[in-house]
């Protein structure tokens, strides 16, 4: 006869900094009660190799929690990035573009033994190890279910929806932190990628606090490509990057708007009106 698993609200003991994540119990499956606590100082000792780049991601806190039932294991680990931003960064930057993603959460993916998913400013991984022994149990139904825990109502960064839909290839949009095509002074940037006339183009968006913040960038980008640029002023600037081919951008306000990629101008030019037309 099958089991059945259902959630319940008994809490798991957390760490005075996680107050926010609530760990479900499981019936049918045994667990200690204790949740392992990461922070900034010891993130490595948890995924050692890969903490300073989840740091990037504006990292805060992490917390672990496990459970075994008939020679089966779940362990949920919740990755706290402070905001929805960064949190749908670093879930960005480790989806598969072939991922098939579902609306858990913001947006999750999975296989039969793993189950990723970001809600709110949290970053969930959820890992199993023969879960095909625990009759009627699902990792997305679990996954589901606690992501309603963690945020009720998540929503994609407003930059995301600046994107066009059409000819925008699935699972490519995506959030730079620092040094966005390898360029310090460009710093953070969400980016996408679309197929047009046969060709891969990626855009981009740069947004910083105050138009003073994107006129120092496009200084320093028309310096770097020793561009013969005389006079700049909000508008369209087409520059030949030593590294990244040809680029164009769209200063607007405090808005940086951009492409690479693309052979003509006129490629990119109506995606870019589509994305300042709605700042």
């Amino acid at each position: 006869m099958s089991k059945i698993f259902l959630l319940s609200l008994i809490l798991f003991p957390l760490s005075i900094w996680a107050q926010e994540v609530v760990f479900p119990a499981l019936n049918g499956w045994q667990s200690d009660g204790k949740v392992q606590a990461f922070n900034k100082d010891n993130l490595f000792e948890h995924i050692d190799g890969a903490a300073e780049f989840y740091l990037s991601y504006g990292f805060e806190s992490l917390q672990v929690a496990s459970w075994k039932s008939d020679g089966s294991e779940l362990t949920v680990e919740v990755y706290d990035h402070g905001d929805p931003l960064h949190a749908f960064g670093i879930y960005s930057i480790e989806r598969s573009a072939k991922a098939e993603t579902s609306p858990v959460g913001l947006e999750g993916y999975g296989d039969a033994a793993t189950f990723n998913f970001v809600a709110g400013k949290f970053y969930v991984k959820i890992n199993s190890t023969q879960i095909e022994k625990v009759a009627g149990f699902s990792l997305k139904s679990f996954a589901t279910k606690f992501a309603k825990t963690l945020c009720t109502n998540p929503e994609y960064p407003k930059v995301i929806g600046l994107f066009p839909k059409e000819n925008l290839q699935p699972n490519t949009c995506q959030y730079i932190p620092t040094e966005f095509m390898g360029l310090g002074f460009l710093g953070s940037a969400v980016r996408a990628k679309y197929s047009l006339n046969g060709a891969e183009v990626t855009l981009f968006i740069i947004e910083r606090a105050d138009r003073a913040e994107v006129e120092k960038m496009v200084l320093k980008y028309i310096s770097y490509t020793d561009s013969k640029i005389k006079k700049v002023v909000e508008g369209d600037f087409l520059l030949k990057d030593p590294f990244n081919g040809n680029v164009f951008l769209r200063w607007k306000g405090n808005y940086l708007l951009g492409a690479s990629g693309f052979s003509d101008q006129k490629m990119v030019t109506p995606l870019l009106d589509k994305i300042s037309g709605k700042l």
